[in-house]
């Protein structure tokens, strides 16, 4: 590519030298007028300009065209060295066989302009106008050759008749070329050379013709006619040459005719008449005939140019009334509307687009303001909009306005761009969308960012946004601000026994209590699982948050209706408030730590953040840090605290015991580390655990001492008794074990039984379908002992330590007493926990309470241990591990 025009410059130059040779040698042709010389140096400009047209014929673009000129340059040398050849033989030169060459030279012209002329690029209905405006040019010229000379030339009789046409053929070949170089010019592809150069060449040759013809005497001025026919030679060989031509597709073509080419149709007419003028003026006779089939030709041919004129306005009309048509076809069935309004606000066009687009109506021609009102935007906005426009210059301006219809928020979307100055417009041209849907869809999006999706609360994303915001705005006031932080209690429970629905239907129904307990100004979230958090943005003191906390707690009590289930939670609050140092992560991290601390402390509390607070965090992390391995670090054991008949002291079953102890810790006491499992989803394989090694413990003891009749109690958690897994892990490890199922006595609790009462019933039916025992622990400190003892179908009845401790005198106190005559009337085995004495262990036999537990028999056992006391030897003193539990 970087060769071309380097190579384009060269021809160039080329042919430059060449013209420049040609006019030199023109120069010294009229100096040398009259001589032979001159003669010489005609034909060999003549020739050389033949050669030249020749060379290099083979390649480049429109070969046909370049082609002709060639041969008719020859058949112009041809002649020019035939005639001189007869001059100089003194034969009879007026018509010869050189006038053969010189008609054949004109006739090859004449077919390069036409091949020429009949450009690729022009469309049929371009080429045939052009042809027809070629003719009527040809028509008027030959009309001037004919008044001229033609026709005298015809009527000479003193010259035979083939020397009277050859002579006419001349001027009528003239006028052809005329018509031709016309046709070329008026339909040549833009800054085509080629046809400059054919066109200049063949006017050089033309105008030596035109000479020759009305010269008084061509011999006087021979150097003048040869020198339009040189430089037309020479003209013509450039632009035979390819470096002159290009490519239709690359350049174009002009397809209209334009005012010039109007103008000489219509001023063909002319000719007649002003030929009829000249004779009246010069006296000349006139010859009618050939006036009138001249006009009459030119009126037909004109006539012919209109009438497709106005077929090609007809039809231009119709295709821009079929593109209007479809345009508004096009508008109607658009989910966009285009209106241009002047910079005054006055609308130009029709309103019923953007009516249509947003469903209003609107008067034919609203007044100014109206477009806006009707289509209920914000006129301050629209004008604002308006104004950026039109000082955009030009520049296209987007927005979407907000509007407000029948008592709904819509928008609409617009693209503003001012063609005022445009005048096929003349305003600014307003494209209208109706962007409702996707708007809506982006708050959607926008919503679903920073609110939680089943319950619809505020996230932790936006939730922190608004702490941050809380304590900016109390930075400025001085106002203070406090986090509320919500872990529900027991909720894994629903999930494991109720489903992981009812645990989402728990979730909604917790988060619409808790917003019937905050202020309106308040924000209440769902940060996670089972935790929420309320921001309270200005309290006055801690006492107010507290309060608010203590109204939480009191709403999450209350039972929960899920389906046919009624369901009760507890929560664990914490509670934190801004200082001047607090920041939006710190604050909420507080008031977390804060509910850790009260989740440690017995759960269904509040507590207020204390900076030692951040100790015991660290210590619960560490523990559940450490917890996560421990059954598999074999670091968990059994130790067995048994069970006595008060009646002989024998001793006729164990409890069975779980104990830690941590290489990193130490000794972990279960009321710590159990409620540390339950949180960390461990419980469920401890309890596994515990139920495969109490159970083979128990097996092999009743094996080895078949007359004892032992029992083994397991405890069951609130956790694990809401498990689908309790039965199937009750029936392995008995199967596992071959401990008969009338032997494993599970113990639950009243707290256990209170959360979830029906799923509760149910379990406890399919275990007692199982054979195995239950017992209901720590009796008599729940929430309503009586009604579940008649509500639930238990085998034993365990009084709590708590109730045995207040025995301290001769006779039993008579809360004891009456709970131990309870469970005889309900024919359960009663077993009183925690006997410390010997005055404790007759006041209850006497009482005939039939089991007892405590340190007076033996403290929690090895399983070694336990079998040392089943042989009757001596075991061990209580090790100081603490209260059993």
């Amino acid at each position: 590519m970087g060769e071309e025009p380097a190579r384009r410059s060269a021809r160039l130059r080329r042919a430059a030298c060449w013209l420049l040779g040609v006019a030199v040698l023109v120069g010294a042709h009229v100096a040398a007028d009259g001589t032979a010389f001159a003669q010489v140096l005609y034909v060999l400009v003549v020739a050389g300009a033949a050669a030249l047209a020749w060379a290099g014929i083979r390649t480049g673009p429109a070969r046909p065209a370049r082609l002709l000129i060639a041969v008719g340059l020859t058949a112009s040398a041809v002649g020019d060295v035939v005639w001189e050849v007869l001059v100089r033989s003194g034969a009879d030169v007026d018509v010869s066989v050189a006038d053969v060459a010189y008609l054949g030279a004109y006739v090859a012209l004449a077919a390069a302009l036409t091949r020429m002329a009949g450009s690729r690029g022009q469309t049929a209905r371009g080429r045939f106008d052009g042809w027809i405006d070629a003719v009527i040019v040809f028509v008027a010229v030959l009309a001037v050759m004919w008044d001229i000379t033609v026709a005298e030339t015809l009527a000479d009789t003193s010259q035979p008749l083939g020397v009277r046409l050859v002579w006419a053929l001349y001027p009528a070949l003239d006028a052809a070329l005329i018509a031709l170089v016309f046709r070329v010019m008026s339909g040549s592809r833009r800054r085509d050379p080629a046809a400059l150069v054919v066109a200049a060449g063949a006017a050089c040759w033309l105008a030596s013709d035109l000479a020759y013809m009305f010269a008084p005497d061509p011999e006087v001025v021979p150097s003048l006619l040869s020198t339009g026919w040189m430089l037309g030679a020479g003209l013509l060989a450039v632009a035979a040459r390819p470096w002159a031509h290009r490519d239709a597709a690359a350049t174009g073509v002009r397809e209209q005719a334009g005012r010039a080419r109007l103008a000489v149709c219509l001023g063909a007419l002319l000719v007649p008449g002003a030929l009829d003028l000249v004779h009246d003026l010069t006296g000349r006779e006139q010859t009618p005939l050939s006036l009138f089939g001249a006009t009459s030709v030119l009126v037909l041919l004109v006539f012919l140019r209109t009438a497709r004129l106005l077929r090609a306005e007809a039809e231009a009309r119709e295709l821009v009334r079929a593109q209007a048509r479809r345009n508004a076809a096009l508008a109607a069935h658009s989910s966009d509307a285009v209106l241009v309004i002047d910079r005054s606000g006055r609308l130009l066009g029709d309103p019923t687009p953007l009516a249509t687009l947003l469903g209003v109506e609107l008067s034919a021609d609203p007044a100014e303001g109206e477009l806006v009102r009707g289509a209920g935007l914000d006129p301050q906005a629209a004008r604002a909009v308006f104004a950026e426009a039109v000082a955009a210059g030009g520049a296209v301006v987007s927005a979407e306005l907000p509007r407000r219809w029948r008592g709904q928020e819509l928008w609409v979307g617009v693209r503003l761009v001012d063609l005022s100055a445009d005048p096929d417009v003349g305003g600014v041209v307003i494209h209208a969308t109706d962007i409702t849907e996707r708007k809506r869809a982006e708050q959607s999006l926008a919503h679903q960012a920073f609110h939680d999706g089943l319950t619809g609360l505020a996230n932790r994303a936006l939730f922190a946004e608004r702490v941050e915001q809380a304590l900016r705005h109390n930075a400025r006031h001085g106002d203070t601000a406090a986090v509320v932080y919500i872990d529900l209690d027991g909720f894994k429970a629903v999930n494991d026994s109720l489903g992981h629905q009812a645990g989402d239907l728990l979730l909604q129904q917790v988060a619409r209590r808790l917003a019937t307990t905050v202020r309106a100004g308040d924000t209440l979230a769902r940060l996670g699982g089972d935790e929420f958090a309320v921001l309270l943005e200005q309290v006055d003191d801690v006492a107010e948050v507290t309060a608010a906390g203590d109204r939480m707690l009191a709403e999450l009590r209350r039972p929960v209706r899920i389906g046919r289930q009624s369901v009760t939670v507890s929560g664990s609050v914490g509670i934190a408030v801004s200082d001047a140092d607090a920041t939006g992560d710190s604050l909420v991290r507080d008031a977390d730590i804060a509910m850790y601390a009260a989740k440690t402390s017995g759960r269904g509390r509040v507590a207020v953040f204390d900076p030692a607070m951040r100790a015991a965090v660290v210590e619960r992390r560490a523990l559940e840090a450490e917890l996560q391995g421990a059954l598999a670090g074999d670091e968990l054991r059994l130790v067995y605290h048994p069970v006595v008949d008060l009646a002989d002291g024998r001793v006729v079953g164990f409890e069975a015991l779980l104990r830690w102890h941590s290489p990193v810790l130490g000794p972990i006491p279960p009321d710590r580390f159990i409620p540390v499992a339950e949180d960390l989803d461990l419980i469920g394989e401890i309890g596994a655990w515990v139920l495969r090694e109490a159970c083979s413990a128990a097996a092999g003891w009743r094996s080895r001492y078949p007359g004892a009749g032992l029992t083994m109690a397991v405890n069951v958690s609130a956790v694990q008794l809401a498990s689908p897994d309790l039965v199937r892990q009750i029936a392995g490890a008995l199967a596992s074990s071959g401990l008969p199922a009338g032997a494993l006595v599970l113990e639950v609790t009243e707290t256990a039984l209170v959360r979830d009462p029906e799923g509760a019933a149910e379990q406890l039916a399919a275990l007692r379908a199982l054979g195995v025992r239950l017992a209901l622990d720590d009796f008599g400190t729940g929430y309503s002992s009586l009604s579940y003892l008649r509500q639930f179908t238990v085998d034993v009845l365990k009084i709590d330590r708590s109730f045995i401790a207040t025995i301290d005198g001769a006779e039993l106190p008579p809360i004891v007493r009456g709970l131990v005559e309870l469970g005889r009337t309900l024919d359960l085995e009663i077993v009183a926990e925690g006997v410390e004495d010997e005055r404790q262990r007759d006041l209850l036999r006497d009482a005939r309470c039939e089991f007892a537990q405590g340190y007076l028999f033996a403290a929690p056992l090895s399983a070694t241990d336990a079998e040392l006391l089943l042989l009757g030897r001596t075991v061990p003193a209580p090790s100081g591990e603490g209260t059993p539990a």
